[in-house]
């Protein structure tokens, strides 16, 4: 049985390069996601902002429909 693939503990990835900002795509995030990303903004400066599909694709369709 496979796995879902999963995103690197405490933004490895954010900390390898010399990047402020990063993007978290998800249907939804946890409290404690959300908590982890606060955690990792606080020690390390560096934004992650968590975006939810249905907030892209809401953007997407109200741009569509102006």
């Amino acid at each position: 049985m496979e796995s879902e693939p999963r995103a690197p503990a405490s933004g490895s990835h954010a900390r390898s390069d010399d990047r402020t900002k990063g993007f978290f795509v998800g249907f939804d995030y946890s409290a404690d996601a959300l908590r982890e990303i606060d955690v990792f903004f606080r020690k390390s400066g560096k934004l992650i902002v968590a975006l939810k599909v249905r907030e892209i694709l809401g953007q997407e369709l109200a741009r569509n429909l102006a």
